[in-house]
Order: C-alpha cells, then sequence, then structure tokens
C-alpha cells in the first residue's frame, strides 16, 4: 500500500500515543490472577485502548481448535484464551506484526500474529493471559491466528486481542 510520508509519520506517531495509553491502562486494571487449569470465560473491565471493547465472546473449548489442528483446517474463526509462552520478535516485512506463542491448552500452542500497522501493540509479557479472535490458519506447529485487527476494507470478520482490561483491535 502507498502512504505519503506525512501520513505514515502520522499513523505510526497515532499507533505509539495508543501504545501508550493502552500500557498505562494495563498498569491500572490488572488483570485478576487466573488459575491455569479449570479456567473459564471471564468478562474483563473495559478500558480504551485503541478500540472500545464492543462484544462479549465465549472462548472455545481448546479440544475445538486442536481439533482444527488435527483436520489442518483454515480460514476458520475462533475466540480462545491461553498464556503467552514465548514473545518473538516483531516481523517487519510488509505489514508489521506483533507475534507470539500462545498456550491454549497443555497439548497445543498458537502462533499469533497481531497486524502493528493497523492494531496498537499489545503490552503482554510471557506469562500473561490474552483472549483472542482471530482467523486459525493450520501450520505443522499448531497454527497461526491472524486477523487479530479490524479490517479496514471492512470485507473481513474483526478480530482483536484482549489483555489487561483492554481490547487491541
Amino acid at each position: 500500500m502507498n502512504r505519503s510520508p506525512f501520513r505514515s509519520f502520522v499513523l505510526a506517531l497515532a499507533g505509539a500515543a495508543l501504545a501508550c495509553v493502552a500500557y498505562v491502562a494495563s498498569i491500572l486494571l490488572q488483570h485478576p490472577a487466573e488459575a491455569s487449569k479449570g479456567v473459564e470465560s471471564r468478562q474483563v473491565p473495559t478500558a480504551t485502548a485503541g478500540a472500545p471493547r464492543t462484544e462479549k465472546s465465549k472462548a472455545q473449548d481448546p479440544a475445538e481448535i486442536e481439533e482444527l489442528f488435527r483436520a489442518r483446517r483454515s480460514n476458520v474463526v475462533v475466540n480462545c484464551e491461553g498464556r503467552v509462552d514465548k514473545l518473538l520478535p516483531d516481523d517487519r516485512e510488509g505489514s508489521r506484526h506483533q507475534k507470539m506463542i500462545v498456550r491454549l491448552s497443555p497439548k497445543l500452542t498458537i502462533l499469533v500474529a497481531h497486524n502493528i500497522d493497523l492494531a496498537p501493540r499489545v503490552p503482554a509479557k510471557e506469562g500473561d493471559w490474552v483472549e483472542i479472535r482471530g482467523e486459525y490458519e493450520w501450520s505443522e506447529k499448531g497454527g497461526v491466528l491472524h486477523w487479530t485487527h479490524r479490517d479496514p476494507a471492512g470485507k473481513h470478520a474483526s478480530g482483536w486481542i484482549r489483555h489487561g482490561g483492554s481490547e487491541y483491535r
């Protein structure tokens, strides 16, 4: 996508400002500690982080996503939750993506690729709890979750990542 240098600067500045707001919000709204086992879907307080929280959702049973993996299915919108196992370096080729490995169950981890050209960076740390809505794509390592943001063209299902009481989309 061709952008004028001024527009790119303004978008980068807006993204940085939103990331700062999100960071402060995550500090002020501490997410309650979750037990690693038997966690049920929960609602977190609403806070602004680039966009207000607009919808309630229930995470899918990890077994459903494990079945997508076994069946090698792709292009499926899912809601899931888990712990951040590992933060990876950003992908800077083309659209920039924040990358993290999230453990959905003892048997399954998933790569989350969050477009930080379209959505604020999520201030997650390893061990943090996240809720995610995005599109699942099969891979040999467990799968990739992308489209964790709004679609500027309005043609694709919007996704998000919830962390520390804020929603990043």
